[in-house]
Parts: C-alpha cells; sequence; structure tokens
C-alpha cells in the first residue's frame, strides 16, 4: 500500500535517483530544483537549487552517496556536494538541453545524451571542462543512456537503440521505429526494457536484439515514461500519461494491476529494495 506522499515540487517531477543504501531518493523535477526525500518517513531533507535555469530532467548519485550530477534544460549540467549543497564542477560541451545521464562502471566517467544529437563521456578524475569522446552516430535528440559493463546504450527520438561497445569499438544498432524514452537491464543484464512512445515496453535479448515479449496498456505518446522491472525480475512496472501507474508480468506480458493517485502524468518509477516510488 501506499506509505507517503511526497509533496514539495511546484513541477511534474521528472526523474528520481536512489542513494546506493536506499535511505535517500533524489528527485529532479520542471521546477529547476532537485529535491532530496527520506521516502521512509515522507521527510523532506533538502533543496537544491540555483544552477539550473530550466527544468531538471535527470540525476545520478555517486557510490558513497556524496556527490550527485544534475543535468536538464541548461546545455551544461551540474556536479553538487550533497551536504553543503554547492555546484562542485560544471560540463560545459552539449550545445542543446541535456536529457539523461550514467555513471560508467567505476564511476570514474559520466555519460550524457542531449538533443545535440550527441552521447558525451567526461572524465570525473580530471578537472577539465569538456568531454573526452563525443559518440555522433543518433540523427535526432538522444533522450536516454544506460551502461552495462563496457557497453553503452542510448536510446533515440530517431527510433534507435545503439550499443557501443567502448572495448572493441563496436557499435550495434536495434531500430524500433519509434522514438525510445527508457532503457534499463535485467539484474543479469542479458535482457533489456524498452519503452517507446508508441505504448509499448519491449524485453529485447541483449545479444541478439530480438523482442521476447511486449507489454501494452498504458499511454505513453508525448513524455520520457520511465520503465523498470522489479527486484526479482518478475514483474515489468511502468508511469502513464493517464496518472496510472501500471505491472505486468514478465513472462505472460499480461496486465497485473494499476495504481492510481498521482494527479499527472506518471513519469517515473524506480525500486530500491522493496520500496517503489513514483512520481508524476
Amino acid at each position: 500500500g501506499l506509505a507517503h506522499s511526497l509533496d514539495g515540487h511546484t513541477g511534474a517531477v521528472l526523474s528520481l535517483a536512489w542513494t546506493k543504501n536506499g535511505a535517500y531518493v533524489l528527485s529532479a523535477s520542471q521546477d529547476k530544483t532537485l529535491r532530496l526525500w527520506n521516502p521512509h518517513t515522507g521527510a523532506h531533507v533538502k533543496t537544491y537549487q540555483g544552477p539550473h535555469n530550466h527544468e531538471v530532467a535527470d540525476a545520478v548519485i555517486s557510490e558513497d552517496n556524496s556527490k550527485f550530477i544534475s543535468c536538464g534544460g541548461d546545455k551544461h549540467f551540474f556536479q553538487w556536494d550533497v551536504s553543503t549543497a554547492q555546484v562542485i564542477r560544471k560540463f560545459v560541451g552539449h550545445d542543446r538541453k541535456v536529457n539523461a545521464l550514467a555513471f560508467g562502471p567505476n564511476q570514474d566517467v559520466v555519460l550524457s545524451g542531449s538533443n545535440d544529437k550527441t552521447v558525451r563521456i567526461w572524465d570525473l578524475r580530471t578537472r577539465s571542462r569538456g568531454s573526452m569522446q563525443s559518440l555522433a552516430e543518433a540523427t535526432d535528440s538522444v533522450l536516454c543512456v544506460a551502461v552495462a559493463g563496457d557497453e553503452i546504450v542510448s536510446g533515440c527520438t530517431d527510433g534507435a537503440i545503439r550499443r557501443y561497445d567502448v572495448r572493441k569499438g563496436q557499435l550495434v544498432v536495434d531500430s524500433l521505429l519509434q522514438p525510445v524514452g527508457s532503457v534499463s537491464f535485467s539484474k543479469d543484464r542479458a535482457c533489456m526494457l524498452v519503452s517507446t512512445l508508441d505504448h509499448n515496453i519491449r524485453l529485447l535479448e541483449r545479444d541478439t536484439g530480438n523482442i521476447l515479449a511486449t507489454y501494452s496498456g498504458h499511454v505513453n505518446k508525448r513524455f520520457k515514461v520511465q520503465s523498470t522491472l522489479d527486484p526479482t525480475d518478475s514483474v515489468v512496472i511502468s508511469g502513464s500519461e493517464d496518472n496510472r501507474i501500471c505491472m505486468w508480468d514478465l513472462v505472460e506480458a499480461k496486465l497485473l494491476c494499476t495504481l492510481t493517485g498521482h494527479g499527472g502524468p506518471v513519469l517515473c518509477a524506480s525500486f530500491s529494495g522493496g520500496t517503489l516510488v513514483t512520481a508524476a
């Protein structure tokens, strides 16, 4: 059942990130701020604001929970100190909105996907302002990015999932013909869960790109709506633009239940252990 409602943002929440210990969740919002919450008590802990002049689209938190990086409608994005709420680094190089962030395997790099059609890789071990590398194969906005081992996966408005093997220097393209708004991996990383803006979520075999199952019943045409697997990899969860949360059986692909309560499109859903946080 519903444990707590976390109220405070004055605009839609576009992304959620958990601290690694599962104690806190960070929300990124259209209201140009990020907020840190204790979802177990419902307490609002801290607000992060100032450098973002536009909506905040995504955030990632470091392993040790001391820093996070946030991006959005600004071309630049920022690294923050969690405790002081100060920006400690600015990343300059994209020339349009930055939609998504992901850490590399050892958190020594961060990846950013942008409306400028690139994924950029930034070195967190040096203080250089510019990016180390730019992946410029997309023909339209990059909406989401994910990392599994040596592989970088981007989802794009041009309908393609691009999988870059950094070690081998190879690129594999899976074309889904509809804008890709969410990409995530199963625990064993053998499968990718992919949301497209045609009201569909697909489970793809990572090695082959084969579609193993398709999940539908939710509404997803206008916004980037996050889908995710539960911690046991047996249930698919997604928000919906008609204010619902939908859950499907992974194998059978049938809709198990829908949850209501949000007053707007549900754009994100994120698990830590047995706790699910959704946001609209």
